[in-house]
């Protein structure tokens, strides 16, 4: 899933949107073995739900209450028994526009937040006295400032909150947006627009922060629905059962098969143009392009029930504390190679010499083949 959203609501619209079908496309169901996803050490042995990457990096929650962040040193426990110290699981995380804040929800009412950059724990369970199950959150705006949350529950219940300049947040009205069925997945592309799939193949979009919705489908499909991510009005994808992702292009859903063994697509990010989904017996899928996903298969055979695509990290996550994890970038932490340093030995001053400023420095200066620093402006010992 993918990010955020808020705003009021008093009563559910029942405009309902016709929306063309098409037949299921033969997307690309390559399988690749050697593609970088490895298995990460994992902090614990109980179940991950989520993931989501923030400004630090990925964090994931999950069962008797964990959140879960990568460090440079690896994985590591940061919230243990949930933000009320009860091991209530965990079951859905979203992170805030300035990637500093991570919300998730859970079992019996559970709402935490924890600012990843203090490293500080808030506890927001039971709103308005609701001890439901919380199946899985979106979040937008910035830490600690002006988020806009959206919670939904296993009765189909929405409830839009909005953090006030006190530090409280001030809830509406609940509503229903998706006649009553659970809701597994909510994603907002933006503060005033979004969407949500429920478990009864029905998925409807926003565009006035949830005060009212509208159905867009999907009408023809026959399996289970695990997740959505709302990139955009006319482009949302569905991760589905079996082995398909559905894509809505703002007038009709087209199935993909991501899988054509037809194991169940548990979890689907998307960032741009870019994508990931996740799902049975682990597997990952990247997208190519609008119908093509490209299927991966991970050192591990667990359910995978949350995925990330992060700067420096890839990561999906699942069953038994499973974590799969593919690197996309170099981490501070790793040792310059001998490479960089021949390149950096190989500047010689003819070099320095023609891409040097023609005006005089004032505080870093090259003299006889030194870099010396001084405060005042001095003449280069060349031209």
């Amino acid at each position: 899933m993918t990010d955020h959203t808020r705003r009021e609501f008093m009563c559910l619209g029942a405009a309902t949107t016709v929306v063309g079908i098409t037949g299921f496309s033969a997307a690309s169901t390559q399988e690749s073995t050697d593609n970088g996803w490895k298995e990460a050490d994992s902090p614990t042995e109980a179940t991950f739900n989520d993931a989501v990457n923030t400004a630090q990096g990925p964090f994931a929650c999950g069962a008797n209450g964990n959140v879960a962040a990568r460090t440079q040193g690896g994985w590591e426990l940061v919230v243990e028994y949930g933000p009320q110290a009860r091991s209530r699981r965990l079951t859905g995380i979203d992170v805030t526009d300035d990637g500093e804040a991570v919300w998730f929800v859970g079992g019996s009412g559970v709402i935490g937040e924890y600012n990843v950059t203090t490293q500080t724990l808030t506890n927001y369970s039971a709103p308005m006295e609701m001890t439901s199950t919380w199946e899985d959150c979106a979040v937008r705006g910035n830490a600690d400032e002006n988020e806009r949350l959206y919670f939904v529950n296993g009765s189909g219940e929405l409830l839009v909150g909005v953090r006030q300049e006190s530090g409280a947040v001030q809830y509406n009205d609940v509503i229903k947006p998706g006649g009553g069925s659970t809701i597994p997945g909510i994603d907002f592309n933006t503060r005033e627009q979004g969407h949500v799939c429920s478990t009864s193949q029905f998925v409807a979009e926003t565009y006035d922060g949830g005060e009212t919705w509208g159905q867009i489908g999907i009408d023809f499909a026959g399996g289970s629905f695990f997740d959505i991510a709302s990139q955009a009005e006319d482009d949302v994808n569905v991760a589905a059962g079996p082995g398909i992702i559905y894509r809505y292009d703002g007038f009709r859903w087209t199935p993909h098969v991501a899988d054509d063994e037809r194991e169940a697509i548990r979890a689907v990010a998307r960032e741009g143009s870019e994508g990931l989904a996740a799902g049975d017996n682990g597997k990952v899928y990247e997208r190519q392009s609008a119908g093509q996903w490209q299927r991966f298969k991970t050192p591990v055979e667990a359910v995978l029930n949350g995925v990330s695509r992060g700067d420096m990290y890839h990561v999906a996550v699942g069953a038994n504390g499973t974590i799969v994890e593919r690197q996309i970038a170099s981490t501070d932490n790793e040792e310059t190679t001998d490479a960089d340093t021949a390149s950096a030995e190989e500047l010689s001053s003819s070099t320095l010499e023609q891409t040097f400023p023609e005006e005089p420095l004032s505080v870093e200066n090259y003299i006889e083949g030194e870099w010396v620093s001084n405060e005042e402006d001095i003449e280069l010992p060349f031209s």
